[in-house]
């Protein structure tokens, strides 16, 4: 997760930088844009340590699915896990008051953040998704099946998902939409080169867990 705070530029930072002794600003409202995996854990979080959340999507059945999810999850494990470490992201445009309000609210979430500059990718992304990238070139060329590289990855290097799994868990079209952006960006780089059966999967609308299949099937 990731706060992009140059979105917030008008409502937030203004008021942060009214006064150099302004008290830091108290997040106690939030709102989550998109109710995927990632938006309802974001806003299960949110609700569970005291704010009041707003949950916005294109579509109802979109927010009844999430909603489902979610109730699903405190029946089995009473919290949603989204990301541990969020990334505050300080632009030049961000005030110290700001940046230092959404620390302090990460940490309200139980969480620990990290701080990075505005770079594509940011930390998480920029590594991992490479790592997924270079799996599926793996699995492409017949190297290996993907249960097996998923097997390795787990049992070898202790990862708690395989590469594949990975992938199906975050959304086949997450990961494509990252990967076409940063290809337009560098198209030399071979870390940003496109997938074909990546490619295949998002065009069959198989974007993983959230669709019931994408490079595995679900129930």
């Amino acid at each position: 997760m990731a706060f992009v705070t140059r979105q917030f530029v008008r409502s937030v930072s203004s008021s942060s930088t009214a006064s150099a002794s302004a008290k830091k600003i108290i997040i106690k409202h939030v709102t989550v844009i998109g109710g995927g995996l990632m938006g309802a854990g974001i806003a299960q979080v949110a609700a569970a340590t005291g704010h009041t959340v707003v949950l916005v999507d294109q579509t109802e059945d979109i927010l009844a699915k999430s909603r489902k999810g979610i109730e699903e999850s405190l029946r089995k494990v009473a919290k949603k896990k989204f990301a541990e470490t969020p990334k505050v992201i300080k632009t030049p445009m961000t005030s110290q008051k700001t940046f230092e309000s959404l620390i302090d609210f990460s940490k309200a979430l139980g969480k620990h953040p990290v701080s990075c500059k505005d770079t594509p990718g940011f930390i998480v992304n920029r590594l991992l998704v490479p790592y997924c990238m270079e799996a599926i070139r793996l699995h492409e060329r017949g190297d290996a099946s993907k249960e097996d590289i998923d097997t390795a990855m787990k049992l070898g290097a202790g990862y708690p998902m395989g590469p594949f799994e990975l992938l199906d868990y975050v959304g086949l079209d997450t990961v494509k939409f990252i990967m076409d952006g940063w290809h337009e960006m560098d198209a030399k780089n071979p870390l940003f080169q496109p997938s074909p059966s990546l490619n295949k999967l998002v065009a069959e609308n198989k974007f993983g867990r959230k669709t019931g299949e994408g490079y595995y099937k679900y129930q």
